[in-house]
């Protein structure tokens, strides 16, 4: 499929991030981001950097006009960054709520400790990312991209380890889980890993919800013990696999 033909049948994502990978001279940081999350403004910015290729057909077009500037407020940077302390803080009888901020220690298990300072010295570093982000002139698009990508990273590591510690704080079980070591992996191993990993958490993703609908439903007593005790193994692998894919994704980002 040749780029117009793209256009004309509807700019498959996908199938657009593969033509972009053939072009010659394209930026290896963009085709990062189009193959890290299929989005909107990824989809837009796929179809702007396209449309620069897009035979005329003896017609004067111009690709779509897309801002280059990265897109620096996005949902799960505001949803840490603006917050207010003073409104946010919980009741002694409330337990504190996701993406408001972040779990006391004295209140976590003494196990889950690296992990949740190991959360707090993410958040820092993200905030210190994007100062420097946004002290970037316009032009200097690859290194803000690098810098998103690493945000990005960061945060998925932060919502991550929230899920984990949230676990805790509902059901007081601290999950037994053990990350594999990738570090040894070569970088085809490591994009494949990441591959089958990404397979795994839709897999159990989609688990979860069937275990859950099927909990709303009118079942006797015994078979509602016996979907709850599988709702929360897979909760618990979902969290594994999640937990793995992070690692994942920070191995190759920190070796591209």
């Amino acid at each position: 499929m040749d780029i117009n033909a793209w256009f004309e049948n509807g700019c498959n994502y996908q199938e657009g991030v593969t033509l972009y990978a053939s072009l010659k001279g394209h930026s290896v940081n963009l085709l990062r981001l189009f193959l890290r999350k299929q989005s909107i403004s990824n989809a837009d910015k796929l179809k702007y950097e396209l449309g620069k290729y897009r035979k005329s057909n003896n017609v004067n077009t111009k690709p779509i006009h897309v801002k280059k500037t990265p897109k620096i407020k996005h949902e799960k940077f505001t949803s840490y960054i603006e917050i207010d302390p003073k409104t946010t803080k919980p009741s002694n009888n409330q337990q504190p709520t996701t993406n408001n901020h972040f779990y006391k220690i004295n209140q976590l298990h003494q196990d889950l400790h690296p992990l949740a300072i190991k959360q707090r010295n993410d958040f820092q570093t993200s905030i210190s990312l994007h100062s420097q982000l946004v002290r970037l002139h316009p032009d200097e698009e690859g290194a803000a991209l690098i810098l998103c990508i690493k945000i990005e990273d960061l945060f998925d590591a932060i919502e991550t380890a929230q899920k984990v510690l949230d676990h805790y704080v509902t059901h007081k079980v601290v999950l037994n889980i053990e990350s594999r070591n990738f570090k040894d992996l070569s970088p085809a191993q490591l994009l494949r890993s990441r591959n089958n990993k990404s397979t795994s958490v839709s897999k159990y993703k989609k688990k979860v919800a069937t275990l859950k609908l099927q909990l709303g439903q009118n079942l006797s007593k015994a078979d509602k013990n016996k979907n709850a005790v599988a709702l929360e193994k897979a909760e618990n692998k979902l969290l594994h696999h999640e937990l793995e894919l992070q690692q994942l994704n920070e191995l190759i980002n920190t070796n591209e």
